[in-house]
Parts: C-alpha cells; structure tokens; sequence
C-alpha cells in the first residue's frame, strides 16, 4: 500500500506596507489578499531516494535543499515530490513562501510529525518583513498584520473572508521580475527613514477605512483606503505616487488616475499589478477599457485577468494506492 499526500497552496497579492522604517518598534506591517486562478499543487510519496520531478531547475534545488535540512532534524523517509502546478516565481505573487510551505507541510504530513505552520515558517526563514504569505497559507481571505515586534512571526490582528461579489484585475508581464533575494534586502538595507505622515495616513486608512470597508461591504471607503497606502508606497519607494516598477503598470495607473478611480497598486515588487472592482460586471467594463487603453498606447507584454479573492489556505488530500 502507497499514500500520496497531494497539497494545494494559494498565490497572494500583497497591498503595501503600514511603516516601512527598519528601527521602528514594530517592523513594517502589511496588507494581503490570498487570490484565485494561481495556485501551487504538490504531491509526495514513499520512494527508495529522495527525488524531485519539476521541470523548473532552480525549483527542484530548492525542494531538495528543503528535503536536506527536514533529514538533519528529524527522522524522515525518502520521498518523491512531483511538481504539478506553480504559482509563477518572483512577480509578486509570493510563490516563494507559499513553495517553502508546501514543502514543508508534505514533508510533515507524510512523516506525521505534527509541525504547526508557524514552527515550518520558522524553520524555513518564512515570515521575515510580511506575515502575509504565512497567513494566507493558512487561511486565506484578506489579512493585515501589525509587524515585527521581534524575530517571531509578525502578529496577525485582522482577517476577514473577502466578498465574494468584489473582484481582482490582475495586470502581470512575463518580460521582467520583481526584486527577490539578496537583491531586495539590499534595497530594504538601503531605505531612508520613513516620513512619520506616511504611517500616520496608512494606519488611519487602515482603520477608518480599509476595516470598516471591508466589514461593511462599503468598496467605496475601502478602495479609497487602499489607495492611500499604495499612494505613499510608490512615493516612498519611486519618488512618486504616480510612479510604479515598470513604465507599462505606471501608463495603464495613470489612465486610471485620470478617471478618478481608486482602489489600484502593484503587489510588493511587482511587476504585477491589480484593480479592485466592485462587481463581475464593473470589471468586465473595467476590462476593455484597459485594453482599448492598451491598444491606442501600443503597450506590449501586458496579460490581464478577471480573478477572485481566495477565502479558503492551503487544501489536502490523501490517497492511498495498492
């Protein structure tokens, strides 16, 4: 008798940052949403080595390095990891996080070694700046933590389903990746203190606005909120609430900037991009006319997508096979 265990993990945009200054008492502070359409699926089983089938290179290294650090501290059997979806890496979309915690709960889950995903996170230097990507792994839905207080997990103060009539355009290009790795800690090494107004209008957006919205069902008050945030992210980190990290996403934002829509950013690094919309409807309408946009502009390499907000984390099932 064989058991597979296969798991199936979320992508998440991730919506900005409360305070972004390194020695402040609380350490950043984020907002995230877990969303549909993209999504990783693992499964493991019982092998006579340690395999792992992927197509992606660097993907399969890191599973296998995974694998490795499980062996040093616990008693694990040798196991296959098949590879049979991922969420794209490194275009905000946090695959990295949600692929560390896939792994790591298979390897638990086949070994029933009863590991929270919190102690997997640490383990696996998850949750370092956001603890978006833990949470959504979790439970998925909308999520706001408070940041890090110190080197555990930042605190989870708010977490809510998100409505299901309210939809995501998501902007993503193939043609560039967002900061990842030493690269971004670099930059965040790197950033200048930030403006106390900044984090005095982020947290009054989040409170009086972003929650009650959300809790209320009230987009107006919410997109708003929202885009307070993404307003001061793109001025602290591009010099400018009209800028973002490709010129494309900046041209099709600033379109919609001059319509007086609200509700608009790009997921951490990028280079994606999203739109909160009211309804299936407003975004369908939403849709052409970003795309005739597109067209008069002659904007290349920009895909977009009509998705979900995901109320529901990572999911798993058990089979058994003689």
């Amino acid at each position: 008798m064989k058991k597979i265990i296969r798991v199936t993990s979320p992508a998440r945009i991730h919506l900005g940052f409360l305070e972004t200054d390194e020695n402040s008492f609380r350490k950043f502070g984020s907002l995230g949403l877990a969303i549909s359409n993209f999504e990783n699926i693992f499964k493991i089983e019982s092998s006579t080595k340690n395999i792992v089938v992927s197509e992606d290179s660097k993907l399969k290294k890191d599973i296998m390095r995974i694998i490795k650090f499980f062996e040093k501290f616990e008693r694990i059997k040798k196991c296959k990891i098949t590879v049979l979806k991922k969420i794209p890496a490194h275009i905000g979309l946090g695959s990295g996080t949600q692929q560390n915690l896939t792994v790591g709960h298979l390897l638990s889950e086949f070994n029933n070694l009863n590991l929270s995903i919190r102690k997997i996170s640490e383990w696996l230097n998850r949750g370092k700046r956001s603890g978006i990507g833990v949470e959504t792994f979790k439970n998925g839905g909308f999520i706001i933590d408070s940041g890090k207080k110190s080197k555990a997990l930042p605190l989870t103060i708010f977490s809510t389903k998100w409505p299901k009539e309210w939809k995501i355009i998501l902007i993503t290009t193939s043609k560039k990746k967002g900061l990842f790795g030493k690269d971004e800690n670099k930059v965040f090494k790197n950033l200048k203190k930030s403006r106390q107004s900044y984090v005095e209008e982020n947290c009054y957006a989040t409170l009086m606005k972003i929650i009650p919205g959300i809790l209320e069902k009230d987009f107006f008050n919410f997109s708003a909120g929202i885009q307070v945030v993404q307003n001061n992210m793109s001025n602290f980190f591009y010099g400018s609430k009209d800028k973002y990290g490709n010129n494309n996403l900046t041209q099709i934002f600033r379109f919609l900037k001059i319509r007086n829509y609200r509700g608009f950013g790009q997921s951490s690094w990028g280079p994606t991009g999203f739109i909160f919309c009211e309804s299936k409807e407003s975004g369908e309408l939403l849709l052409k006319d970003i795309k005739k946009f597109i067209e008069l502009k002659k904007i290349q390499g920009i895909n977009l997508l009509l998705v979900d907000g995901r109320n529901k984390g990572k999911t798993k099932t058990t089979r058994i096979e003689k």
